[in-house]
């Protein structure tokens, strides 16, 4: 294979982290806050806010009981409220302390509790769930609030003794909630990891209970998780979903084991684990984290959000033609989720299948569009009854206070759909199609005050599509660009718009210019290395590579990068095969390094292993130039007729891909 494939190949690679980046995003955004950390409807324990403001989860109830409102608790009440608007907390506190102290009132303890909170008396609102606890020992209220209040104000190890009494004063599915709440506890702790043992041990009875087996390992495996320790997370789950297989909460810790394989390093079986106890391969981790989603996949009233959780990791992956696959079917029984649809569409997008994701993006559309009439209805009818009241009017539909419904909000999922984003989708979908009027008329229904840089992106490489290039450049440099990231992405869209238009000098001067500013900035290095590869410029680029290396020696695409540069030039080919394997090591689902892998194995004359690993790739991504590497791999292991009919499968999805075609002619193997 040319070199010349190996610069483009590494160039979709780069240009996929951004996607991949987007994706992502829309895929996390399919889950309500905290789905794959814990129910969080079922949580016992609050989020922690800031120990300086006490926030205190009150159970509702009435101020007080009137079969005891006598003068003089009666005056005393007002006597503490009087102290309160003259702005003396401290006396209002005091005199409602003492009120709920002699009557043993729930009511009177929460008012005082909530004084305390609205003053940022942390200390002080402790010491009223103390003295509640000792007048009515047998209030949970008071034990789950003097929890929450430890937890907020950093005194993990205090919850010791409350804790323990409130587990075991709680109902059986109280308690389950309780449990599975401690994982948040654990992650607002200085020390986690004394945290993590503080609770092993309060959970130790709980494993071996029938009712709580189940939630207590999975908050354990997830504290563990929290402390960089996948492998013990891993045993939890797998044990939880042996207890107790129709469970929900073993399968959802499960993609959280795969992202942690994903994302980091092979990973220690224990923080604290002697050195015999060895490290667990980050495919060993995915591939058993996995059979625990397909199992509970496998049953026939699966919960949709589980499909969501899997997809967003396989995503995570570069897996997307199987997060695909999970999508359609969670859409199966959840075909009102506007942020699913979206997602799709992208994940279409990214496998070059704009008709696909024109369908998926309108589906999206339609949704959000109802949405958006349903809150503007809804609006109306609020001002017409203030209106009705005598009360403000001066509310519209396009009311942009905090509390208005985001327009296009799923209700489904709690998530906000912009509706600028669906059409800026759908303008990609017809310049993939290259339907460039559509694309300019999507663009052109994006309100302008929705314009971001994405929008002003695309309209210029409309316009260089057109031959306009000048204008193009001109149309992203001026635009607004107030943060690094936005910064960056300007500059990086002046680079493609130049790279398209084979203008590589130009491109190489652009980054030039930035890396010299920002020298260690690892993201615009790689870009420059890349370009140098484009130019035929090696040695440079190996030495920017080498220099990311230095920076982050565990930085899988810099490894990936120029172990393939190395073998598609057959140099060096030990180190190359060296340097890819570590990539895979440390990104084992990312099927571009499988790709690289298959790749040093057809330079190396292993074509049936080559072949091998660049299926596996293939399979996990249909990316047209992964299909060139395999046609070449299985034409060199003899099976043309394998090869071939690979070829012209990709070639009717990507026609126009150089590389693809260059493969083909070089085989002689006919569209």
């Amino acid at each position: 294979m040319s070199q010349t494939q190996g610069l483009k190949r590494n160039r979709t690679q780069a240009a996929t982290r951004a996607t991949r980046a987007l994706i992502g995003l829309a895929l996390a955004a399919l889950l309500p806050a905290g789905a794959w950390a814990q129910n969080q409807k079922n949580a016992a324990l609050p989020p922690a806010a800031p120990a300086s403001v006490p926030t205190i989860a009150l159970e509702p109830g009435p101020v007080v009981d009137n079969s005891y409102l006598d003068g003089p608790l009666l005056y005393q009440l007002l006597l503490a409220e009087f102290a309160l608007r003259e702005n003396q907390p401290g006396d209002a506190i005091e005199l409602m302390l003492e009120a709920a102290r002699r009557n043993k009132d729930d009511a009177l303890y929460r008012r005082a509790l909530q004084i305390a909170a609205e003053a940022g008396a942390g200390d002080k609102a402790l010491s009223i769930t103390r003295s509640w606890r000792q007048t009515m020992p047998r209030s949970t209220e008071a034990l789950r609030i003097e929890i929450q209040l430890l937890i907020q104000l950093d005194r993990v190890p205090d919850t010791a003794e409350p804790l323990k009494q409130l587990l075991s004063m709680s109902t059986p599915a109280e308690r389950s909630a309780l449990i599975s709440s401690l994982p948040r506890a654990q992650q607002r702790a200085r020390d986690k990891a004394g945290a993590t043992e503080q609770f092993r041990q309060i959970l130790l009875p709980y494993m071996e209970a029938p009712d709580t087996g189940v939630a207590a390992r999975v908050a354990l495996g997830r504290m563990r998780l929290n402390q960089g320790q996948p492998v013990f997370a891993l045993d939890m789950a797998e044990q939880a979903q042996a207890l107790d297989p129709k469970s929900l909460q073993p399968v959802l810790l499960a993609p959280d084991v795969m992202h942690a394989a994903t994302d980091g390093p092979p990973a220690r079986a224990s923080v604290a684990a002697p050195a015999s106890s060895g490290t667990a391969p980050s495919t060993e981790l995915i591939a058993k984290a996995e059979v625990i989603v397909k199992r509970y996949l496998a049953q026939p009233d699966a919960e949709p959000v589980v499909r969501q959780a899997y997809a967003s990791v396989l995503a995570t992956q570069q897996r997307l033609t199987d997060a695909a696959e999970q999508l359609r079917l969670a859409l199966k029984d959840k075909p009102r989720q506007a942020q699913m649809w979206l997602a799709l569409g992208e994940i279409d997008l990214e496998l070059h299948d704009p008709v696909t994701a024109d369908t998926d993006l309108r589906r999206a559309l339609t949704l959000v569009t109802e949405q958006m009439a349903e809150d503007a209805a809804a609006r109306r009818a609020l001002a017409a009854a203030a209106a009705a009241s005598g009360a403000d009017t001066t509310a519209s539909d396009h009311d942009d206070t905090p509390d208005a419904p985001a327009p296009g909000a799923d209700p489904a999922s709690g998530n906000p759909v912009r509706l600028a984003h669906v059409q800026l989708l759908l303008a990609r979908a017809a310049e993939q199609r290259h339907d460039d009027a559509a694309a300019a008329r999507w663009l052109a229904e994006v309100d302008a005050k929705d314009a971001d840089l994405q929008v002003v992106s695309l309209r210029a490489s409309l316009l260089a599509r057109q031959g306009k290039l000048a204008e193009a450049l001109k149309l992203i440099r001026a635009a607004d660009a107030s943060t690094p990231a936005e910064q960056r992405y300007k500059l990086l869209t002046e680079v493609q718009l130049l790279l398209d238009e084979k203008k590589l000098g130009e491109a190489r001067e652009v980054l030039g210019k930035a890396t010299a500013e920002m020298p260690d900035d690892v993201d615009l290095v790689y870009q420059e290395a890349m370009v140098d590869e484009r130019l035929n410029r090696l040695d440079d680029m190996e030495r920017l590579l080498r220099r990311i290396l230095t920076l982050q020696p565990d930085n899988s695409q810099a490894l990936n990068a120029l172990g393939y540069s190395l073998a598609d030039r057959n140099l060096r080919l030990d180190e190359a095969l060296a340097m890819v394997r570590q990539a895979h090591e440390l990104s084992p689902a990312d099927p571009f390094i499988v790709d690289s892998l298959g790749w040093v194995e057809y330079r190396m004359g292993h074509f049936d292993a080559a072949a091998t690993l660049l299926a596996q790739a293939y399979s996990s991504r249909k990316d047209t130039e992964i299909a060139a590497h395999l046609g070449e791999a299985l034409w060199a292991d003899g099976r043309h007729d394998e090869a071939a009919r690979v070829l012209r499968d990709a070639h009717r999805l990507d026609s126009g891909n150089e590389v693809l075609k260059q493969t083909m002619t070089r085989l002689k193997v006919a569209p």
